[in-house]
């Protein structure tokens, strides 16, 4: 029988590596025994709250091993996983808890205040801190009741099937939209990423994008390897030298914006980091002359990934070898692709009725594969958008070359991708709009040789009320979080429309992206 959940591959991974290093946090080092002991624990601890299979578990924490636990320890007994993003709001939190009608919130002590502000909004039936100081009020110490369960194996019957969680992304009507996916799809991902993307045997990995957000999809491929899953805790370039020199890491996943920061903090180039042998980046396009640097700085060890929430992590990838061709070459042209489609999605760019555009035209790409989504959670007319006869709708708009790489020129959605994070423009949209000052406002992405996209807001403001554009970027800041947070604020007369009376986004964008070979960055 073909292997059919994450639990079945945790158990493989235990048994296959039991006293080998499973994961290391600071100075904690847990073996693959204690993990997946640590696993079936949690698991059955959720289990004994009366959850049964396909049950939600939302999960608030920071990078560390207990979150590893919890995240696996729900899958592992047949419920499904709902990833809290720490960078949203407290309102946002209690939506989604809401919206995906999850039994269970586990929080650590870094997140205990967010948990709270969103009980005052949703009624949540358990409530767990993995931190005994931050239990919260009417809410338990997940620890005690871990303790009392079993270790040992035997773990519930999980098929294809059965959900394997929701992960909410930004909604085009200013609420996050739930992606529901199975374990047939989640398994069929990890199993994509290990082929496509240049991870070996032994293999220590860096952690330093979220655990809830991309980062995470490469803790499972890494196990099921016998390698060792370092938790840093987040970014920082200092810390992560240190921990490359000290931990001998040879692979890692970064958001562009991250490698720049690195390369920057560099004084000798490459020197004490020589054992770093692939690094993976994604989330959103890197800059041509930023890459350049990075591979001559370490070689030829990247490998780039193009997917959605709504297709973990890939539909395309541009390999290491792609990397060292384009370098071998001189033909640099594949390195502003997003790379070629992985082998188990079949994608094609299509125009409004999903026909196959002429060969060198723009196209929306549009794809199959066993690791798309089931739908949106409980939206089925934006499901029945998304997923037309069969293929993924992505918004986004690309040409492909004669090799087949694909290169996206433009968004057809109005989605803005800032240090790999997804900003919906309605959403911040809707929170200025709640400011007396605003008459009328308008939201495009910027580029940011940082963040590859930045977040402006174009206001027309109320003549009887005055106000500062630092006012309302911290307005913003303070009801939706940094990510949606306008970095810059343009005062204007009026808002540019369409023939249809609607904001002409592509005439404010064009002011900013003149002389570009893409309309997105």
């Amino acid at each position: 029988m073909l292997v059919h959940s994450a639990g079945a591959l945790l158990e493989r991974c235990g048994l296959a590596y039991g006293p080998q290093t499973a994961v290391v946090y600071g100075d904690r080092r847990i073996t693959y025994t204690e993990q997946i002991a640590r696993i079936r624990q949690t698991g059955r601890a959720l289990l004994t709250l009366g959850l049964e299979k396909g049950d939600r578990v939302a999960v608030l924490m920071a990078d560390r091993p207990e979150l590893l636990d919890v995240y696996y320890g729900a899958l592992w007994a047949g419920l499904a996983i709902v990833p809290l993003n720490a960078k949203a709001s407290a309102s946002d939190h209690a939506y989604i808890i809401g919206d995906c009608g999850a039994r269970v919130v586990v929080h650590d002590g870094s997140k205990a205040d967010r948990v709270d502000g969103a009980r005052g909004e949703t009624d949540i039936e358990h409530v767990f801190s993995v931190d005994e100081e931050a239990v919260l009020g009417g809410g338990g110490y997940l620890p005690h009741l871990v303790a009392k369960q079993s270790d040992g194996p035997g773990r519930p019957e999980v098929t294809p099937d059965d959900r394997y969680g929701i992960f909410y992304t930004g909604g085009t009507t200013g609420r996050p939209k739930g992606v529901e996916h199975n374990h047939r799809a989640f398994v069929a991902a990890i199993m994509s990423e290990m082929l496509e993307l240049g991870l070996g045997e032994r293999d220590r990995f860096a952690h330093v994008a979220p655990l809830t957000h991309a980062g995470g999809l490469f803790v499972l491929p890494v196990w099921l390897r016998g390698g060792t899953n370092v938790i840093l805790g987040g970014f920082n370039p200092d810390q992560f030298k240190a921990t490359v020199a000290a931990e001998k890491i040879t692979s890692s996943m970064m958001v562009p914006t991250m490698l720049y920061v690195l390369m920057d903090s560099l004084k000798n180039g490459s020197e004490g980091l020589e054992s770093l042998s692939t690094v993976i980046y994604g989330a959103s396009p890197i800059g041509k002359e930023r890459l350049l640097q990075a591979i001559d700085t370490f070689g030829p060890i990247f490998s780039q990934l193009y997917g959605q929430t709504e297709a973990p992590n890939q539909l395309t990838v541009l390999r290491k070898s792609d990397h060292a061709m384009a370098i071998e070459s001189g033909d640099l042209t594949p390195l502003s692709s997003c790379g070629r489609p992985v082998g188990i999605a079949d994608v094609r760019l299509v125009d409004d009725d999903l026909k196959d555009v002429a060969d060198g035209d723009p196209g929306e790409i549009v794809a199959q594969g066993p690791h798309i989504m089931r739908g949106y959670w409980n939206r089925p007319e934006e499901t029945a958008a998304a997923l037309r006869d069969g293929w993924l709708c992505t918004g986004d708009v690309a040409k492909a070359d004669e090799r087949g790489f694909l290169y996206i020129v433009d968004r057809k959605k109005d989605m803005i991708i800032s240090g790999g994070f997804n900003v919906y423009p309605k959403e911040v949209e809707a929170t200025l709009f709640g400011h007396p000052a605003v008459k009328d406002v308008c939201v495009i992405g910027v580029p940011d040789d940082k963040w590859g996209e930045s977040v402006k807001a174009v206001v027309v403001l109320d003549p009887d009320v005055s106000v500062e554009a630092g006012e309302l970027i911290a307005y913003v800041r303070e009801r939706k979080g940094p990510v949606l947070t306008p970095k810059t604020v343009d005062f204007v007369d009026a808002i540019p429309l369409t023939a249809v009376g609607k904001h002409d986004k592509p005439a404010l964008r064009s002011a900013h992206w003149g002389g570009r070979d893409r309309g997105v960055n």
